[in-house]
């Protein structure tokens, strides 16, 4: 008998910790960062209600958690536009480049 609850005791703890690294890796996939990196004040508008808008300073960073749907759109465009450093879930604005007319 005593066997059979050390049995179900140590398969419970081992569920649990299973279970608990599930969490910690589905909540950082959900995890949505955003950095300012350019000059200006970058407007953040999200394109679901799932989540608000929201302004960034220069240097600024904004995390949001439990963030199913990451579309978004940015204003100003003509003077700000996403780094080469962004990814899905890690956006980093940059200053635009300029235009070839100007």
């Amino acid at each position: 008998m005593k066997k059979l609850l050390a049995s179900v005791v140590l398969a419970a703890m081992v569920l649990g910790l299973a279970a608990g690294c599930e969490d910690d890796t589905d909540e950082k996939a959900k995890e949505l960062t955003f950095v300012n990196q350019s000059a200006y004040v970058v407007q953040v508008i999200p394109l679901t209600i799932e989540w608000g808008a929201f302004a960034l300073a220069p240097g600024d960073r904004q995390k949001l958690k439990d963030i199913d749907n990451p579309d978004f759109r940015f204003e100003p465009e003509s003077l700000v536009q996403e780094g080469i450093n962004s990814e899905e879930r890690y956006v980093v604005f940059v200053n635009a480049l300029p235009s070839e007319g100007e």
